[in-house]
């Protein structure tokens, strides 16, 4: 998936509790409707960690910086997203991006057999990349894991 649905699904994610639990707002006014939308905002917003709300922030400034075309292309590539049968949307949100199950069987053994030390390597490595990055290396680690595991027998 692309890096612009990544970003997409970041913010549909912390956004979906804000949705789902905002009050619906009184009839009386528009004015009145939008300050208890705000209020509720803010009440979801103050029960997130930091952590949480630097994501939020990271999230909508790369929206800002979008152009019009390219939000229109992410909301295109969410709407597909949202398509998608569970196990692919779950493999998708683990980083595996539809993979075969060759590699993703090959990650687990290669990592099982991993030192403490290379494991921790591995893991400071992913931390540092796209989502995209990170596909392409899990992918290069498991192929050179497969090549060389038959040579060791």
């Amino acid at each position: 998936m692309k890096t612009l649905s990544c970003l997409g699904l970041a913010l549909a994610l912390l956004a979906a509790p804000l949705a789902a639990q905002t009050p619906p707002a009184p009839a009386s006014s528009p004015a009145a409707a939008s300050s208890a939308s705000e209020l509720a905002a803010l009440e979801q917003f103050l029960n997130l960690s930091d952590a949480e709300l630097a994501q939020m922030e990271a999230v909508i400034a790369r929206l800002r910086a979008m152009t019009p075309a390219q939000r229109a292309t992410l909301r295109t590539e969410i709407a597909a997203f949202r398509q998608l049968p569970e196990q692919q949307r779950l493999q998708l949100r683990q980083g595996w991006g539809g993979m075969p199950a060759e590699i993703q069987t090959g990650w687990r053994e290669m990592m099982q057999h991993a030192t403490p030390e290379r494991h921790a390597e591995i893991q400071a490595k992913l931390q540092t990349l796209s989502p995209d990055e990170k596909m392409r290396y899990r992918r290069d680690l498991v192929e050179a894991y497969l090549k060389a595991k038959p040579a060791k027998k």
